[in-house]
């Protein structure tokens, strides 16, 4: 039941500030980029859960929780790096941070494969990913409208995502 719940939140704290990064640019995302983020969190995530399954002897826990530390620092990081006041944190035609977060919700997939979850857990969690991501991007926007005046608020969702890696290493 722990590591269900551990799991949960995860999926669930890395959506919103993935929706919260999204409200960075001037102009607000399209509609389409959370669907795409949602589908592509679905095939790198069942994809990982497949191969995770195949591999479930081999790998314990704690170390894939290791290296989806690592993996969550190199997202910050390479999004930290890559911001631009007009585009946001995501800049068009940016393979880095694309090729990042596939790896991420493939190491996501990969731990549920070798815990034992399977396609159904997948797709709920594609469903939690999607109303986080959601939330995520009401809750930035609401900020910024309240809080317009100060320019490093766009910044808030990295603070939560530093939380949440710091929080996946414990």
């Amino acid at each position: 039941m722990w590591v269900f719940l551990t799991i949960f939140l995860f999926v669930f704290s890395i959506g919103i500030a993935i929706g919260g990064l999204l409200a960075g640019p001037r102009v607000l995302p399209p509609f389409i980029q959370i669907g795409i983020l949602t589908g592509l969190f679905f095939i790198f995530s069942y994809a990982g859960m497949f191969i995770g399954v195949v591999f479930t002897p081999f790998f314990g826990f704690g170390f894939i929780d290791f290296f989806l530390a690592i993996c969550c620092l190199l997202v910050l990081i390479a999004i930290l790096t890559r911001f631009h006041p007009i585009y946001g944190f995501f800049p068009p035609h940016e393979k880095t941070i694309v090729c990042l977060l596939a790896v991420l919700f493939f190491l996501i997939g990969f731990q549920w494969g070798v815990i034992g979850y399977r396609t159904f857990f997948t797709l709920f969690m594609s469903m939690v990913f999607f109303l986080a991501i959601a939330i995520g991007l009401l809750i930035q926007i609401h900020i910024r409208q309240k809080l317009w005046r100060f320019a490093y608020i766009s910044f808030l969702p990295l603070i939560w995502l530093l939380f949440v890696t710091l929080f996946k290493l414990l």
